[in-house]
């Protein structure tokens, strides 16, 4: 375990050196999040309405500041798998003493930190600026919405994982990934709550895990959800965290075999 430990400082340390890179797309984002306050601070204020089923205009926006923070905790564009393999820097992971999946894990780990790190001044200063509209959740609800954006982290990299070692059996997946990923946003509710939706659409999005990655946590920091709802919501995350990892682990099995590592 001291092994990646140290593995996990020393990566960190040298992500560090490109954290310009990082600063530059939160920026983006959080003038992303002040174009979503003026926008429905328009359509609540301009129509005279004070609900769009059930969210406030304080609830709307505190859903997209806690989707904000989220989208930092997305670990779509911190793996590495599909791009080590394709280029046959993989081979590097496969022959060192450790376990090479363990590694890779450990490196989103890392880049998902610095994110966050680096993120926290940011999402202080939109706080102070638009505080009137934020709701700040009770005590037990803040450590409910932790525990469901860590349990999100894991959903979410075993699942995307599915798609990178398909890069072991048809090439390159970089296109397939990025692709995925929006869609993925869009059907979790990192675009708008799931709740704005017509019921019959809404149901089919409910129906599919990645509701757990944005609007679940949302809601719970909005206190929306009871802590029996919580409970079961969690279960629902580890079975399919579970199932999406053993389909990742065989694809990946399976694609050792196929594996040269002389990359492209």
């Amino acid at each position: 375990m001291k092994k990646y430990l140290i593995y996990f400082k020393v990566g960190f340390l040298d992500l560090l050196a490109y954290k310009a890179d990082f600063i530059i797309y939160i920026v983006v984002n959080m003038v992303f999040f002040f174009v979503f306050l003026a926008l429905w601070k328009s359509i609540y204020t301009g129509s005279g309405i004070t609900e769009i089923n059930n969210y406030s205009l304080n609830n709307t926006i505190t859903y997209y500041f806690i989707t904000s923070f989220l989208f930092r905790l997305d670990p779509t564009f911190a793996m590495y798998l599909n791009q080590t393999v394709w280029n046959g820097s993989f081979t590097n992971d496969l022959v060192k003493p450790w376990n090479a999946l363990f590694v890779d894990f450990i490196y989103t780990l890392n880049e998902l930190s610095l994110r966050v790190l680096l993120y926290l001044p940011f999402s202080f200063f939109i706080f102070i600026v638009s505080f009137q509209y934020i709701n700040i959740p009770s005590g037990i609800n803040f450590i409910y919405f932790i525990i469901t954006a860590f349990l999100g982290i894991i959903l979410a990299y075993c699942f995307y994982q599915i798609i990178h070692t398909l890069c072991f059996h048809f090439g390159d997946q970089d296109n397939n990934i990025n692709l995925i990923s929006f869609i993925v946003a869009f059907l979790a509710g990192g675009t708008f709550p799931l709740a704005f939706l017509p019921e019959q659409i809404r149901s089919i999005f409910l129906v599919l895990p990645f509701r757990f990655l944005f609007d679940t946590p949302a809601n719970i920091f909005l206190g929306k959800l009871g802590s029996h709802e919580i409970f079961f919501i969690w279960l629902q995350m580890l079975l399919w965290s579970a199932l999406f990892f053993v389909v990742y682990y065989l694809i990946y099995k399976s694609g050792l075999k196929k594996y040269t590592g002389t990359g492209r």
